[in-house]
């Protein structure tokens, strides 16, 4: 990792007691989730239709869209649709 870049968003503090907030680094948001003093940081605009993550809920272990309940896993950012998947025929 020594070619990581790292930035500060602030003490621990500041998300500790919040399930979901949500941060800027320049023009690029993050969700950062706080669940039993685990951190998770995803991107922080949903990919259904750019929803504010860092303004959802968290639901377990996942971060839900406050715009239409798309699901982001709160440390992998895998996502998971509100509706069932149809198959094609």
């Amino acid at each position: 990792m020594a070619d990581a870049q790292w930035e500060d968003v602030g003490p621990v503090d500041r998300f500790a007691g919040k399930d979901v907030s949500e941060v800027s680094i320049g023009r690029t948001k993050i969700a950062i989730t706080c669940r039993d003093g685990k951190f998770g940081a995803v991107s922080g605009v949903c990919n259904h239709v750019g929803g504010p993550l860092g303004q959802g809920r968290l639901d377990g272990d996942y971060v839900v869209c406050p715009w239409h309940n798309w699901k982001f896993h709160r440390a992998t950012g895998e996502g998971s649709s509100p509706w069932p998947i149809q198959p094609t025929p």
